[in-house]
């Protein structure tokens, strides 16, 4: 055979064959050698800090309005730190080339923006005094670097037709699975006037990743078509007291109105566009604040439509959820004044109403006129709940909905002319999937006159479930991930944010186990019956994650030692034993087992020297692993006795039987690490955060029993609300699954072993972030059952 003089240069051959039946071609990468070197070279992990740094050029080009979009323009993009001063060029748009030399210079308000990744700098432009119904084209940059020139046509200062494209939330997997919708969108829509967000753009507020995925996906459409958006729960960053404020990178990134009420600047907002007064509201925050502002702005109102956008929904299409107290607030404002539009999102599903609605129970406002409780049902009103991205809850249909759907990525074009409002929905196939026409009636209530295609409505349908196996009923899919029903929340009236929990198992009787919760918010740490009863609370300053372990020695006995890190008042742990007789938890420490800054951590009981240990985590201080032992009094003492340099990690579990430690550094991954005071400080990345669809803030930790047959790591991926599950045999691969309902998990706990008749064979429980926080809990046998269809 001739040797061939390529095979000296290149270590690898590339073979195409077709696939006819597919129209594909397909590429396998050959390695040169033997086959057991087959997957010894794995491709490069993209690195989003390097992926989504900024640079010279301008990037993150939106398109938004300040003030009014037939005679001005705002303009927003992103630079390096390098770039001190943005300049944008404008010119009439002209068939020939010859329209920059025409061109006005304007220079950019900017302002420093540092992110998780990087700083950068924001640049914002308005460009005003510009001719009504005009095309323009412009550019940004600094003089040097230039962006491409871009086009944008402002409004016409009369009402004529136009139309505009509204999404619900994008949200998960934006790069991934939401560019398709948007693109295809603006395919259907290429002269949409502007584009509309009901909220949940990224899904953690503060990921510039994530942002920079959003941005990715409409790329130039953002540039070219203005948008309009309102924040939604996952635009708020938690703060370390549990509450909530907008994102860092809403105002630098979005230049919207200042006309809405103080404290919501550019998060709830009005503005006129050819005649449709359209109204964004942020619902996260000064609820009562906005109702009132919203009867001023519908008092005062003199357009012939108007379209209201918020992000929580009045009548919420996702199952066991409601925002009740806020529909309490607004519906009725709403109702009154006979919006004609109301454009929503948060349920990840997809529901739309005709216009008799249930009213709303409005709450005690002052300065709110008292008649708008009294309406009557018809009010003239759609109210849309609506989902771009792909995550997807379970459908809680009502019976005034006259269209719903689940599992469908949708978008929507809403046309107005004159007296006629034009609706459809779209899947991200672009096929039709709801239609309605609205027509002005002088003096009555809007004539709705649906359009609905004849297509069955997309709804899931759970699998058949085999003989005597109930189980099965409950498991449905989501993107390929199971989805399991859970059979119990656990919340109680003082509780506000659950986040962390560990199961405490009875020693005589496993029936009347508990589950204890930690509420950071609420100050507290609650003990629950496996019903779901509270049988005792317990202050404590802010507490974060959890732990228990038995046979602690103390005061001459071996006892269940139950320990969580105190965020507040002295960040410190706390220390209670288990009274197996009562069930309540003990104190036993004096107050003094202090950390430094702590943000979570676990328990570790070392099968060498029968000695207990606490690994405290944290934000920026590494990770501090306490001894723990008894005073000689009853009383628990610590000592520190080493430092693990570990990036910003809350959750950790401790593998008592092997010696090691899995701590979560959020953004980065599973760290294993030995969790003897002696091992080495230096540990194995185990999982990786963007592999195997980990999208990272890794936060709950547990792990299998050594009783409880072969052992597995489970975790939660707070940014996809799913449970990863990965075998400690070497395997580098997980299985996964979701909770119906639940999302972005924080603190999560299992037990295989029977606990008595309700749960013969353990459970799972974890957090979920919904309305108050629940603990979450599910029988083992049903998650089981999801692994094994996965």
């Amino acid at each position: 055979m001739k040797s061939n003089p390529l095979r000296k240069i290149l270590p690898v051959t590339i073979v195409a064959f077709a696939l006819p039946a597919m129209g594909l071609t397909q590429l396998v990468f050959a390695h040169d050698g033997d086959e057991e070197h087959e997957h010894e070279h794995q491709p490069p992990t993209a690195e989003v800090r390097e992926v989504y740094k900024p640079t010279l050029l301008p990037d993150r080009i939106v398109l938004t309005w300040t003030g009014d979009p037939a005679t001005s323009q705002a303009v927003t993009w992103r630079t390096s730190t390098q770039i001190t001063q943005g300049i944008a060029e404008i010119a009439k748009a002209e068939a020939g080339p010859g329209f920059p030399a025409k061109a006005v210079r304007v220079n950019a308000t900017s302002q420093a923006l540092l992110t998780n990744l990087s700083t950068a700098h924001y640049h914002t432009v308005e460009f005003q005094d510009l001719q009504p119904k005009t095309k323009y084209a412009y550019r940004v940059g600094d003089g040097v670097n230039w962006s491409e020139w871009f086009h944008f046509t402002t409004a016409s200062s009369q009402p004529e037709p136009f139309s505009f494209i509204y999404f619900g939330d994008a949200q998960n997997d934006v790069r991934s699975m939401w560019s398709r919708v948007i693109r295809e969108a603006y395919g259907d829509a290429p002269e949409a006037a502007f584009m509309l967000h009901a909220g949940d753009l990224v899904n953690r507020a503060e990921a510039d990743h994530e942002w920079g995925e959003w941005f990715g996906a409409g790329n130039w459409v953002n540039a070219m078509v203005p948008s309009i958006a309102v924040p939604g729960n996952h635009e708020q960053a938690k703060l370390p007291d549990g509450s909530r404020r907008l994102s860092h990178h809403w105002r630098p990134t979005f230049a919207f109105p200042e006309n809405g009420p103080p404290g919501l600047e550019e998060s709830c907002y009005t503005l006129v566009y050819q005649g449709v007064r359209i109204i964004g509201l942020n619902s996260n925050h000064q609820q009562e604040d906005q109702a009132v502002w919203l009867d001023k702005v519908l008092s005062e109102n003199e357009c012939q439509w108007v379209v209201c956008t918020f992000h929580h929904p009045m009548h919420s299409t996702g199952k066991d959820r409601d925002n009740s107290e806020l529909r309490a607030l607004w519906k009725p404002v709403l109702d009154e004044h006979q919006v004609d539009l109301v454009l929503q999102g948060h349920d990840h599903t997809y529901g739309r109403t005709g216009l008799k609605t249930p009213r709303g129970l409005p709450q005690t406002i002052s300065n709110v006129p008292t008649g708008v409780s009294k309406q009557d049902e018809a009010t003239g009103t759609v109210y849309v709940v609506s989902v771009s991205g792909p995550k997807m809850y379970s459908l809680q249909p009502h019976p005034f909905m006259v269209r719903t759907a689940e599992d469908t990525q949708l978008y929507q074009i809403i046309t107005i002319d004159g007296n006629e409002l034009r609706y459809e929905a779209r899947t991200a196939v672009g096929k039709l999937y709801d239609a309605f026409t609205l027509h002005k009636k002088e003096g009555e209530i809007n004539e709705l006159i649906d359009q609905i295609p004849e297509t069955p409505e997309r709804r899931r349908v759970p699998e058949k479930p085999a003989p005597n196996d109930e189980t099965k009923q409950s498991m449905l899919k989501s993107n390929g991930v199971p989805v399991v029903e859970p059979s119990m929340r656990l919340l109680n009236p003082e509780a506000v944010d659950q986040d962390d929990l560990c199961i405490w198992r009875h020693p005589v009787d496993p029936a009347l186990s508990t589950i204890i919760t930690s509420d950071k918010s609420a100050n507290r740490i609650f003990v629950y019956d496996l019903e779901g009863k509270l049988l005792s609370s317990h202050e404590v300053a802010k507490p974060g994650n959890i732990d228990i372990r038995g046979n602690f020695p103390l005061a001459g006995n071996r006892v269940d030692l139950v320990v969580a890190n105190q965020r507040d008042d002295g960040e410190r742990l706390v220390a209670f034993r288990v009274d197996p007789k009562t069930r309540e938890l003990v104190r036993v420490d004096r107050g003094d087992l202090m950390t430094g800054p702590n943000y979570g951590g676990c328990l570790y009981h070392s099968l060498k020297t029968d000695r207990f240990y606490f690994f405290s985590t944290s934000e920026e201080a590494g990770t501090v692993q306490f001894e723990l032992k008894d005073d000689g009094d009853g009383q628990v003492i610590s000592t520190k006795v080493r430092t693990l340099p570990l990036g910003k990690s809350e959750g950790a579990v401790a593998d008592d039987q092997s010696g090691i430690v899995y701590i979560a550094e959020e953004e980065k991954g599973i760290w294993k690490v030995g969790a003897e005071p002696g091992d080495s400080t230096t540990g194995e990345l185990v999982v990786t955060v963007g592999q195997d669809g980990i999208q990272g803030d890794l936060e709950g930790v547990t792990l299998t029993a050594p009783n409880e047959g072969d052992r597995f790591l489970v975790f939660s991926d707070q940014g996809a609300s799913t449970m990863h599950v990965l075998p400690l045999d070497g395997s580098t691969t997980t299985k996964r699954f979701t909770i119906d309902g639940v999302k972005e998990t924080d603190g999560i706990d299992l037990t295989m072993t029977p606990l008595g008749d309700k749960y013969p064979n353990g459970i799972f429980a974890c957090h979920s972030d919904e309305d108050r926080c629940p603990i979450v809990v599910t029988p083992i046998e049903r998650i089981h059952e999801a692994l094994h269809r996965e």
